[in-house]
């Protein structure tokens, strides 16, 4: 006889013998994924996220550099400078290369370019008018690094790239003033109802994944700036181990630092540094361009970029070579990464209720805004015509707070909130921000700034399909104009790289040639190669003011020939390749206006007694130490040219004050 129980026991394995059917069905019914399903999300994709953290970090790193410049920026680019506009453009250093800054002469002129630069930079990293910012920072950068060619390196090559290639990037739909305003126009909240709704957070025609062309391109160009570096270290130097030792001792190269260490350090050392820059040249390459693990082969190529470059940045002066990669590699952080941060850096016990009065435009917005930038959910919204202030904070054991605290607790609560939270606890910045939360409450601060409650909650309608036909329109540009520069690199890269043009002589048609070189993506990667620098050398100028003391008007010091006992010559990149360049024979042509920087020396230092009567420029160079030694070697002065100042001379006799004169061999 059945009973009951068995009864029941046979339903139950009725139902899970019925789920077991439906899950397997469901396994059948579900899409496999394609190859360009797995190539897409390999190659072609990025999380939008990622590229507005890029974008913030790209900002920081142009300011930056624009600061970097700042020290050099009349002596470089004003018409009293080493290389006045008129020279440059009488006498060309490149290929008919662009740049805006040609444009600018006086120093005045200069001082606003630099105050534009800077606005457009700060503009980009907050992410207002965001293309157009990318875009004219693409412009000033180029224009920058084109206008002296004299101080240009690979380093500068790099920086025209990354501006570029991010140029075809919404880098603008995450974290930035653009898509937070686009938000509120969006979707207009009246309730704490409407508040604590997130579906209509970000715009749904943007979701977090943007599958591009760039993808692939940007991994092909990674790629190939470490892999043909490693291929062309050819030279025993990188055989041996012993390449890190001999660019240690570029004394016109390496930070001070450094130069203070380097006698301590152990032969196994240096030996393993070789290897491992050798190392992680040629595994970055593999990494980025596998579609085997796909994550952990982006984070282990992510950590051996800044490793080598945070190293490359400390250790010499390069310019914005290491700085500009280790933005580069922030574009490999995908979306597990995003969701691994996401439940790492959230915090239950930061979890507020802001209580807001629903009566204050101000209040209204500033809920709207916190709704916007909190990324991790943690807080929510209640009505409270009772709210201290228009705006608290109820904490989760029920207390309330107002004030500095309750706004101290509410930016606590969004992504890296509490790095700000804790400044607004402190006695005084506390005291000073309630205060200014009770006047903008008495005086409706709100309604004066033209803040104003919702007529009622609404969501935009989607848009008009002649708009959505329109971007997809440019989309479909940029993705070609993608393909074009592309084409362009590939050619560039086939014509200037060695281990190519050596055995191919690949055509450079006109076209593409202009589209490479007039902003200067070049493509020519062979750092320290194919042996690392051996020997090491700057310009030291004697000069004789008419006062008879011996002076070097780069440093303001008397002229230094003692190359062997020098540790780091304390140069920035830009007077250290101005030095190396400007000693070839190639470009004598630009010393004419290096003498007539020279003669100006007196107007730098406002003292009529600096004037430059006559000098000698000499090239100084010796041997880096040898494998096991620590002493330079081999020191030789080499003369380029003499100059004779003649207007200065006959002021010295007259008495009259110097003026710059005219350069005479």
């Amino acid at each position: 006889m059945e009973t009951r129980d068995d009864r029941g026991d046979a339903a139950k394995d009725e139902d899970t013998a019925a789920k077991g059917e439906d899950a397997a069905a469901k396994d059948e019914r579900a899409p496999v994924a394609s190859w360009w399903d797995i190539l897409r999300d390999c190659f072609f994709t990025f999380d939008r996220r990622t590229l507005g953290f890029t974008r913030i970090l790209l900002g920081f790193f142009l300011i930056g550099d624009l600061f970097r410049r700042t020290w050099a920026w009349t002596d470089m680019f004003a018409d009293t400078g080493v290389l006045p506009n008129h020279v440059n453009l009488w006498r060309p250093q490149g290929s008919g290369n662009f740049s805006l800054v040609n444009a600018f002469s006086t120093s005045g002129e200069l001082w606003v370019l630099w105050a534009v630069v800077l606005a457009t930079y700060v503009c980009l990293l907050i992410g207002w008018k965001t293309k157009l910012m990318q875009v004219l920072s693409l412009v000033f950068v180029t224009s920058m690094n084109g206008r002296v060619l004299l101080i240009e390196n690979g380093g500068y090559v790099v920086h025209n790239l990354l501006l570029l290639w991010t140029c075809f990037l919404p880098m603008g739909d995450r974290f930035s003033v653009d898509a937070l305003l686009a938000s509120l126009k969006r979707s207009r909240e009246r309730t704490a109802d409407d508040l604590n709704d997130r579906s209509t957070l970000d715009d749904p025609a943007k979701p977090d994944q943007h599958v591009t062309l760039i993808g692939p391109v940007l991994l092909i160009q990674i790629s190939a700036i470490y892999f043909f570096n490693v291929v062309h270290k050819t030279g025993p130097a990188w055989k041996n181990g012993t390449a890190v030792h001999f660019v240690l001792y570029v004394d016109r190269m390496v930070t001070p630092i450094v130069a203070d260490l380097r006698d301590y350090a152990p032969n196994w050392m240096i030996l393993f540094m070789t290897r491992m820059v050798l190392a992680f040249e040629a595994a970055i390459p593999v990494c980025l361009l596998s579609p085997l693990g796909r994550a952990w082969a982006r984070r282990l190529a992510l950590v051996m970029m800044n490793v080598l470059h945070i190293g490359f940045g400390a250790t010499f002066v390069l310019g914005p070579f290491a700085w500009a990669l280790c933005v580069f590699s922030t574009l490999l952080i995908g979306r597990e990464d995003w969701e691994i941060a996401a439940r790492t850096m959230r915090r239950l016990h930061r979890a507020r209720v802001v209580l807001f009065d629903p009566r204050s435009s101000g209040a209204l917005f500033a809920c709207r805004v916190l709704k916007r930038m909190d990324r991790f959910g943690l807080l929510a919204f209640e009505e409270s015509t009772a709210a201290a202030r228009a705006l608290s904070v109820r904490r989760p054991d029920g207390a309330l707070v107002t004030g500095a605290e309750a706004l101290a607790d509410m930016i606590a609560a969004l992504p890296l909130g509490p790095a700000v939270a804790w400044a607004l606890r402190l006695p005084v910045v506390g005291g000073a921000v309630t205060a200014a939360m009770d006047a903008s409450q008495r005086r409706s601060l709100g309604r004066a700034l033209g803040l104003r409650i919702p007529a009622r909650s609404e969501v935009a309608p989607p848009p008009a399909p002649i708009r959505v036909a329109g971007r997809k329109a440019l989309a479909a540009l940029r993705e070609l104009a993608v393909v074009a520069m592309f084409v362009g690199a590939v050619n560039q890269a086939a014509v200037e790289l060695w281990v190519i043009k050596n055995r191919w002589k690949v055509p450079h048609p006109e076209p593409i040639r202009v589209l490479s070189q007039k902003l200067r993506f070049l493509q020519g990667w062979f750092m320290f190669s194919p042996n690392p620098v051996m020997d090491d050398g700057t310009l030291v100028v004697d000069a004789v003011t008419v006062d008879g003391r011996h002076i070097n008007p780069f440093t303001g010091e008397p002229p230094n020939f003692d190359l062997l006992n020098a540790k780091s010559f304390g140069y920035s990149q830009i007077w250290c390749d101005y030095f190396a360049r400007i000693k070839l024979p190639g470009n004598s042509a630009y010393r004419d206006a290096m003498k007539e920087y020279m003669y100006r020396y007196p107007e730098r230092t406002g003292r009529p007694e600096d004037a430059i009567v006559s000098g000698e420029v000499y090239w100084v160079k010796d041997w880096n130490p040898r494998w096991g030694s620590t002493q330079s070697y081999g020191e030789e002065r080499e003369r380029l040219f003499s100059f004779y100042n003649p207007k200065a001379q006959a002021r010295a006799h007259t008495g009259a004050p110097a003026q710059p004169g005219n350069a005479a061999e």
